[in-house]
């Protein structure tokens, strides 16, 4: 897992190759100005979601590299190991975390009162060696 401010993700181009698509895509404003929904350009899926946190949130498990954007509002974010937060953070407006096959983690969640959230989800696949 790896968690940063987004004016940095060109930092961490070397981590997977499809890293610049994103950074192309989130550039021509793509997900900020579309509705929620799975999306496919240049070569990438993304998801655009919209939520309100509650303080149970969302338990996943991607199913290979994720890199998680969000594009308005505040969410806490941990990092699970046997059912159990091992890294407990706020994301918030400006953030992104990228995320390994099997790592699991809990998002959608507050401690408070809900929050709304605009987060987009970029799924990028395997290099082919």
């Amino acid at each position: 897992m790896l968690m940063d401010l987004l004016d940095h993700l060109e930092w961490y181009l070397k981590l997977h190759p499809l890293l610049q698509r994103v950074i192309d895509i989130l550039d021509r404003s793509l997900p900020y100005e579309m509705g929620i929904g799975t999306y496919h350009q240049d070569g990438l899926e993304y998801e655009i979601q919209r939520y309100v946190t509650s303080t149970s949130g969302q338990l996943c498990e991607p199913k290979g590299t994720e890199l998680h954007v969000v594009l308005e509002g505040e969410e806490l974010f941990s990092l699970q190991r046997q059912g159990e937060p091992v890294v407990v953070s706020p994301l918030t407006t400006g953030m992104f975390l990228l995320l390994q096959k099997h790592e699991h983690y809990r998002h959608q969640q507050t401690l408070g009162e809900g929050l709304a959230v605009k987060k987009v989800i970029f799924r990028l696949s395997e290099p082919v060696s």
